[in-house]
């Protein structure tokens, strides 16, 4: 069974290695270096943290309160069983219990198994130069990236 819950300070080393195998770049240094300053949920399976994602809240003019899933990643092993949709559902739970109407999230358009994960999930997907995407873009520092995911909760 998947247990998703807050990131406590024993889970920091593991929740960095998972982002350091998954993220090249720029992502990689910002996943860690944001590890300590964004709120961090982990996945759980019998007692491994196997998943993590990093999440904030922002307000946007035209959005309300927006609920960010700044990065997310699932150790290789663990990935295609789930991990990352529990995540996305208790970041949305998460999100609405602090009042926001949308959930966001960003990626690469090459990023095939995050607009699987975020489009299963029910998330529209918006490309840069998009209307959304321009109105977004700022709020979740997209700079990098082409697509943005956006759910109304």
């Amino acid at each position: 069974m998947i247990v998703v819950r807050r990131m406590r300070p024993g889970d920091r080393e593991k929740v960095a290695g998972i982002f350091e195998e998954s993220f090249t770049g720029s992502y990689q240094y910002w996943s860690i270096r944001l590890l300590d300053r964004l709120e961090t949920i982990v996945a759980e399976v019998d007692g491994e943290v196997v998943g993590a994602a990093e999440l904030y809240v922002t307000s946007c003019e035209g959005y309300g309160r927006v609920g960010v899933v700044a990065f997310i990643a699932v150790a290789p092993a663990w990935r295609g069983r789930g991990v990352g949709r529990r995540l996305v559902e208790e970041a949305e739970r998460l999100f609405r219990q602090r009042g926001c109407r949308f959930a966001a999230a960003s990626t690469r358009s090459s990023n095939r198994a995050s607009i699987a994960l975020f489009t299963s999930l029910g998330y529209s997907v918006h490309e840069r130069g998009s209307g959304v995407f321009e109105e977004l873009e700022d709020a979740l520092y997209a700079y990098e990236d082409d697509v943005i995911f956006l759910k109304r909760l």
